[in-house]
């Protein structure tokens, strides 16, 4: 026992040790770093440091960053900024909201939540997340919720690295990134494309647990700071909307968190409005903002 002891300490530091050292060679198979990414998340958080006077501050998936347009919102005299990242899940929102909800210090927060983010084990988010945003200890406790290796050896890294290196504080992050480009204010907006509704295999959403639980955090902080918020779910396609056994289910789940708004609008064509079966086309953008914008934003925010 006295010799595992001590010794448990040694490899514990030898371990991280080695990360440090090799975790940028690509020798170590468990450290994935990468900066840079579609969702343009370095960019954001380097940018949402220079906000003031946000209305409405988004955070979510690709589909918060690819469905929330800070033009179209301007159009209606509301400032927003779009905290979306690719797959974000609950753990990863967390995280932001502590990080960056002090900073920009939005009137009204938008949690968006969808059926097939929640049932996610937030491996690949966590990945993005620890190595494209400012290095926090906030990001410890996400990591090792995980239970993932690779996160956990990809944040130790990341922490380490992104303090340390020129190339984190000096990375200029592409605005245009092949089909999507990046929108001052939180936005990728992707170029012109349409959806061709084809069948789609029915599922049950199972919402894990891990991210029931973090969702409830993110409330608790909310609620705490005495924050508005409201969750939503953006619109999908016809096609795939038929095929979850029990949507009906996963939106009674979604009211126990707080005010939830799940309209899909009807006047949205599977054809002319996505340009893949979750992802609203710009076209289908502008359409439904301007719904959400006059129909939901407004309203709560001449409320508070």
């Amino acid at each position: 026992m006295r010799n595992i002891i001590l010794f448990v300490p040694l490899a514990v530091l030898f371990t991280l040790l080695m990360i440090c050292l090799l975790g940028g060679t690509k020798v170590l198979r468990n450290v994935t770093y990468h900066l840079g990414h579609e969702d343009h998340l370095y960019t954001k958080v380097h940018e949402c440091m220079e906000m003031q006077g946000v209305d409405v501050l988004f955070f979510g998936s690709s589909h918060a960053y690819r469905t929330f347009d800070p033009r179209i919102f301007a159009e209606h005299g509301v400032r927003i900024f779009n905290m979306g990242s690719s797959m974000q899940t609950p753990l990863q929102t967390e995280v932001l909201i502590r990080n960056y909800l002090d900073t920009i210090k939005p009137r009204l927060v938008v949690l968006e939540v969808h059926p097939d983010v929640m049932p996610h084990d937030g491996v690949e988010p966590a990945i993005y997340q620890v190595c494209n945003v400012p290095p926090s200890w906030k990001m410890v406790p996400m990591a090792l919720r995980t239970r993932n290796m690779r996160v956990v050896a990809t944040t130790a890294y990341a922490l380490v690295h992104n303090s340390l290196s020129s190339e984190f504080r000096h990375f200029n992050e592409p605005v245009d990134v092949g089909e999507d480009h990046y929108v001052a204010g939180g936005y990728v907006e992707r170029d012109t494309a349409y959806y061709s509704p084809v069948t789609h295999p029915s599922k049950e959403i199972v919402t894990r647990d891990l991210q029931r639980r973090a969702l409830e955090r993110c409330v608790g902080l909310l609620k705490g700071k005495g924050m508005p918020y409201i969750l939503l779910e953006v619109p999908d396609t016809k096609v795939l909307l038929s095929s979850y056994t029990n949507l009906d289910c996963f939106q009674n789940d979604m009211m126990g968190y707080g005010e939830f708004y799940f309209n899909y609008m009807a006047a949205l064509d599977d054809s002319l409005h996505f340009f893949n079966e979750d992802h609203l086309n710009q076209r289908g953008v502008e359409l439904y903002n301007a719904y959400v914008c006059d129909s939901i934003i407004i309203p709560i925010l001449n409320s508070l």
